[in-house]
């Protein structure tokens, strides 16, 4: 079966299907995007390479894009330590470029720990490991502002200023 990441996962965007938790990985805060359609793995690529994780050269392979494109990967971490609140997961991870986020998990990790409770509107989900009662919370979307359209042409136009005013001065 070949790895397969779901479009709102490389683009970092998050679905009723998804939940965004803050981990780390060697000491550097990252975001996971925890993914109920992605079938395997993922580590942006310039998280893995800033980090130094030893990255295997692996057969190359073809990461489907849920979308019907592909991504080539030939780059594979073995074993990454990734810290989430109080659970730390050990595992291997494929070494693409995507979104806004640094890690996307599958969620097959979820059935060896027997029932998770997920709530999606509250962003957290709740799991017992080991008799004790494991809550990792999800990051909240900071609310954008919105802009009216007089307010955009003004934004647009500062920032096209900026742009020539750099040019012209090469």
């Amino acid at each position: 079966m070949n790895p397969t990441i779901s479009c709102n996962a490389l683009a970092g965007i998050t679905t009723p299907q998804t939940i965004k938790i803050e981990g780390h990985i060697k000491k550097k805060k990252v975001t996971v995007l925890i993914d109920s359609r992605s079938r395997h793995n993922f580590i942006h690529c310039k998280i893995a390479k800033e980090l130094n994780c030893f990255l295997y050269l692996a057969r190359e392979c073809q990461v489907m894009v849920a979308s019907g494109g592909t991504i080539n990967c030939s780059r594979k971490c073995h074993n990454i330590k990734l810290p989430m609140g109080e659970y730390v997961l050990n595992s291997p991870m494929l070494s693409i470029p995507m979104g806004c986020v640094d890690v996307v998990r599958r969620v097959q990790w979820l059935q060896s720990l027997g029932t998770v409770a997920f709530n999606f509107q509250e962003l957290f989900m709740k799991f017992f490991l080991e008799g004790k009662e494991v809550e990792l919370r999800g990051i909240t979307r900071k609310r954008g502002k919105i802009i009216i359209s007089n307010g955009m042409t003004k934004l647009l136009k500062k920032e096209q200023r900026g742009i020539i005013s750099q040019l012209c001065s090469l």
